[in-house]
């Protein structure tokens, strides 16, 4: 299983790209960055799509791939998320007045998109993957996933501020090769990342041992205007644990 970070910010300037991942070259997790950083060859290729939520910094790139991939696909891509993400994508994303139904365009059997929800804590096939999700605590309906592939699994925890049920979930998958965990404020900015839901360098430090996992953690959505804070934080726990996830790099697992 190879991950490649397209874009792991929380936040965009210039050579900072919003949060999205791939894997295996067709898998997205989440989009934000997937239109800008993936060529049209590599955007035919994806097969499915795990989206943790419809906040535009983890779902922009669906949109704009969309329109790149419309008549281009021999079928439509997959989109697998808990009913309650799915049903705001269709309301307020696909609803043809911020963007068009990519779900039935130019009709059901042939759109650039199909939608199939996940049932929490039910492990679901999707290719040669097993996808579990669980929800997280956020500002808005939001999910991580247990992704395998048979031979290592991987966590994603999707934006979350201090939560629960993920890690009851993680502590079952026996190949747990590494976790990827959002850190978006410095401390100082507590009362903020409770508020939006996010984490800090403080409450990432007190989910890993919540968590009890013995993997990497991999870090994203450092929000871009406290990036050089944040990551001093980070650094300064002295945790062996904790990586940052490096735009543009790929990780094996």
């Amino acid at each position: 299983m190879k991950i490649r970070v397209l874009g792991s910010s929380g936040s965009q300037l210039p050579g900072l790209n919003l949060t999205s991942f791939l894997l295996d070259r067709t898998v997205l997790i989440d989009t934000g960055s997937a239109a800008s950083m993936l060529d049209f060859d590599e955007q035919k290729r994806i097969e499915l799509v795990l989206l943790s939520h419809i906040h535009i910094d983890h779902s922009l790139g669906l949109m704009l791939m969309a329109d790149n991939l419309v008549g281009q696909t021999r079928k439509p891509i997959k989109i697998l998320s808990i009913p309650e993400v799915l049903d705001g994508l269709r309301g307020h994303l696909f609803n043809n007045q911020v963007w068009p139904d990519f779900t039935s365009i130019p009709s059901a059997k042939s759109a650039v998109f199909s939608l199939q929800a996940l049932t929490e804590g039910r492990t679901a096939r999707a290719g040669k993957y097993a996808v579990t999700a669980a929800r997280v605590s956020h500002s808005v309906p939001a999910t991580g996933f247990v992704i395998g592939d048979g031979r290592s699994s991987l966590l994603y925890t999707g934006d979350t501020r201090a939560t629960d049920r993920i890690w009851k979930l993680a502590r079952t998958v026996r190949d747990l090769r590494g976790v990827i965990i959002e850190t978006s404020f410095p401390n100082h900015m507590q009362g903020m990342a409770d508020l939006s839901g996010h984490l800090t360098p403080r409450s990432l430090q007190a989910e890993i041992v919540k968590s009890g996992l013995r993997v990497p953690f991999y870090v994203y959505h450092l929000k871009a205007l406290h990036l050089s804070r944040v990551q001093k934080e980070i650094a300064a726990l002295k945790n062996p644990q904790i990586r940052f996830a490096t735009e543009g790099a790929t990780y094996s697992l």
